[in-house]
Parts: C-alpha cells; structure tokens; sequence
C-alpha cells in the first residue's frame, strides 16, 4: 500500500478516536482506590482536570501540547464536600451534564493524573455566578456534543462547558487558544489551552501514571 494512503488512513482513524474518545475510564482488573483530596482547600470555580486511563485520552493528551490532561470541570464547594460538574460521552449513560463528587472524579480507574486550579483574581460575585451557571447546567437537558461545535451551545463538551460558564462573568479562560484536530469541522478548545492560561495556579495535583508503568 503507497505510503500516502496509510498516512491518511491513520489519519482518519486518528480522527475518528480524537472525535468519540471517552475521557475517563478503561476497564481495569486492579482495585478503584481514590486520592486524599484536600477538600477544605478547594473553592467554588476551581477547575478540575484529570488524564483518562483510556487509549483514546492519552491521544487527546498527545495532541495537548505535554499538559498530559484529557478532561476538565468546575468544582463546586459546600459545608458537606466538593462536587464536579462536567460533561463526558459515555455508552452507559445518557451523556448529559453529570455532578460528581471530587472523589469519584479523581477514582484511579478514571484518572491517571489529576490536578485541581485556580484562577487568581475571582471575587466572591464571579465564583457565584459560576457556581450558578454550572447548576443550571446538571440541571438541563445538554448533552454531549459529538461535533464539537462552539457554535451550539444546546450541546457541549467539556472544555466548552468550562470556556461558558468563565464566559458568563466576561472571562476567557482559553484566551483564544484553539487547536484544529485532523477532519474536525472546526478549531477545538483542549485542556491545555484553558490549563495555559498564566493566572491559573495548581493548588492539588497527584500522578499515578509513572507508578504503574
């Protein structure tokens, strides 16, 4: 087969992953353990973000400028813990908005690295108009959004989920950064143009990934 026909039929199931890629889970035989979270650190509008265990996550991280992250949300603090609100394609649910517990997003069959992120310079007033956003979200009938698509926002993924709800108190978390995957319609946000931004700090971080190597 001429060299420029598998380059393109790599290309194109190269794409076809990038565009259905789960961002969390591969089956796993080991037991699902979860990490110390610092939970009375973390505040309402920290950003989550986690590398799936799946081969296709580690595909969206490859393309990710070595950020080494393939999924992201919004943490939600309250007096009882802290939740996730994010989005993610699925077989096995209906794949709208979710509100996880830190816990559960984090879970070692659903991250092999995982870091939480702070935006400087959020007041009070913003860290609740985002908590708001983000609610009424989990609380829609949004789905995931297969094509990717910044121009739809009946449907969204979970960059978009988290460049929206920042974009309701007049901030971009992505500055504009965008990257253009092979056959994608359209430029996408990754997680690593959101994680680029220079007024984000990492408060959290843990890496199982080197350990089970």
């Amino acid at each position: 087969m001429p060299t420029s026909i598998r380059n393109s039929i790599a290309t194109t199931i190269a794409a076809a992953v990038f565009l259905t890629a789960g961002c969390g889970r591969a089956a796993r035989n080991e037991a699902v353990t979860a990490p110390d979270i610092p939970v009375e650190s973390l505040c309402t509008a920290d950003l989550a973000l986690r590398l799936g265990r799946s081969l296709e996550s580690e595909l969206i991280a490859s393309r990710d400028g070595g950020m080494r992250y393939s999924h992201i949300g919004i943490i939600i603090r309250s007096d009882t813990g802290a939740v996730v609100v994010h989005i993610e394609p699925s077989p096995f649910t209906d794949e709208r908005v979710r509100c996880d517990s830190a816990k559960d997003f984090f879970r070692s069959d659903r991250a092999a690295t995982g870091a939480v992120m702070r935006l400087g310079g959020l007041d009070d007033r913003q860290r609740a108009a985002i908590e708001d956003y983000a609610r009424r979200l989990s609380d829609s009938p949004t789905t995931f959004d297969h094509d990717y698509s910044l121009a739809d926002s009946t449907r969204m993924y979970c960059t978009e989920l988290t460049e929206r709800a920042f974009a309701a108190v007049g901030i971009s978390l992505s500055q504009g950064r965008r990257h253009k995957p092979p056959l994608a319609k359209e430029p996408v946000i990754l997680p690593s143009d959101i994680a680029r931004n220079d007024s984000l700090a990492t408060i959290w971080s843990f890496d199982n990934s080197r350990r089970e190597r």
